[in-house]
């Protein structure tokens, strides 16, 4: 039946693990408006529900990075084993608002009424991490030192993490909860992305009277597109022409059109032979028409790729198995903190969540992968505490 949700969950309806108390915080959650550089009302509500949980936290100065109005909420809970400390990370930011939310609870899943996003990219994350720091707390499963990033702007360029105070954090390894494949999926390979801004410069000339004078800038950047493989190129691979811009009179040979675009893999050899085809498409077409063009590139994001001898990925593996889960590795085409986490030398995988259509309003989120998520992120910890020594 379709309708607004009203909380009906059955089972385990006061456990944090699943249940009312962790879909009311995943619903309290995406209610709040927090688009990236906007996330202050999201991070004072888990300033809240930290304290509550008598969990340390501090507010770093991310922000100040990229104009945001507040920084990553960092925050860590005391070990009660001798076991390696970790990392849980999660972004606060929505790719849109979610100010005019209204959710809509059909056949076990979240959605929005489709006039907004849903948010459950990454709320559904965030939700899942405070559902385990609750469960360590009040259940007092063995653990060692948790640390938790909540991040700002990751739909923006991952500034947060960028900005991220690694050399603070005592965490060896980290775990985001923040892919869009199904629990018990995780990433361990990712691509790393590089921007491009291509100008094409021509020559006017009077189209009609003397177009032979000219030197047609659309006509030269239509030629070089046409020439890319555009698309997907593999697992992690991707090229493509996002903006095409130029030209104005129509009886006007155009004389400039600018091209952005962006090309991504997870091997930087690949990508590199990748922005080499789109440099020398351009360089080509230009010269043999008479023109000329301007080409600036822009490294958003390394690549990583993690093999399943890596302790992080071994440790996720036993996690979600001991949670009853299958444990599957991917490889997976877009980017998240975890690249930036990865790159700053913190080996970092992204656990699947099962959002999905994220970033339209068609997103959805099934209520169990709440339980889910809560449950993997706890065998996690507890599969690390286990091997690592006894209750102090």
């Amino acid at each position: 039946m379709e309708g607004k949700f009203h909380n009906t969950t059955k089972s385990n309806r006061n456990s944090t693990t699943g249940g009312r108390q962790l879909v009311d915080t995943f619903l309290d959650l995406v209610r709040i408006d927090g688009v990236a550089g906007k996330e202050r009302d999201v991070a004072s509500y888990l300033e809240r529900r930290l304290s509550a949980l008598g969990v340390e936290w501090h507010m770093d100065r991310a922000g100040e990075t990229f104009g945001g109005d507040c920084g990553n909420l960092v925050a860590r809970l005391a070990e009660n084993v001798d076991a390696p400390p970790i990392l849980f990370g999660a972004h606060m930011d929505t790719i849109g608002s979610t100010g005019d939310l209204t959710v809509v609870h059909a056949n076990g899943r979240l959605s929005s009424d489709g006039t907004t996003i849903l948010g459950a990219d990454d709320r559904a994350g965030i939700a899942i991490i405070l559902g385990v720091l609750s469960a360590l707390v009040e259940e007092r499963h063995p653990h060692g030192p948790i640390e938790v990033a909540f991040t700002v702007s990751e739909e923006r360029g991952m500034h947060g993490a960028k900005a991220l105070d690694i050399g603070a954090l005592s965490a060896r390894m980290g775990f985001v909860f923040d892919s869009s494949a199904p629990p018990g999926q995780f990433v361990v390979e990712a691509p790393g992305a590089i921007a491009f801004r291509i100008v094409v410069h021509g020559l006017a000339a009077h189209a009609a009277v003397a177009p032979e004078k000219g030197v047609h800038a659309v006509q030269i950047a239509s030629r070089a597109i046409a020439s890319l493989p555009l698309g997907r190129l593999d697992d992690t691979g991707m090229l493509n022409v996002g903006s095409v811009h130029g030209g104005g009179a129509i009886n006007v040979v155009p004389d400039m059109v600018e091209i952005t675009g962006e090309t991504r893999s997870a091997d930087p050899i690949a990508l590199e032979r990748q922005i080499g085809l789109v440099r020398d498409a351009f360089e080509r077409c230009a010269a043999e028409a008479g023109g000329w063009v301007e080409i600036s590139l822009t490294h958003k994001y390394e690549g990583f790729h993690l093999g399943p001898d890596d302790p992080v990925v071994r440790a996720a593996a036993s996690g979600i198995e001991a949670a009853g889960f299958e444990a599957m590795l991917l490889g997976y085409p877009g980017g998240s903190d975890a690249n930036i986490l990865n790159e700053r030398g913190l080996p970092t995988v992204n656990l699947g969540i099962g959002t999905q259509d994220a970033h339209s309003p068609h997103e959805s989120f099934p209520v169990q992968n709440l339980a889910a998520g809560v449950q993997i992120g706890l065998a996690i910890v507890r599969e690390i505490a286990r091997g690592s020594g006894e209750d102090r």
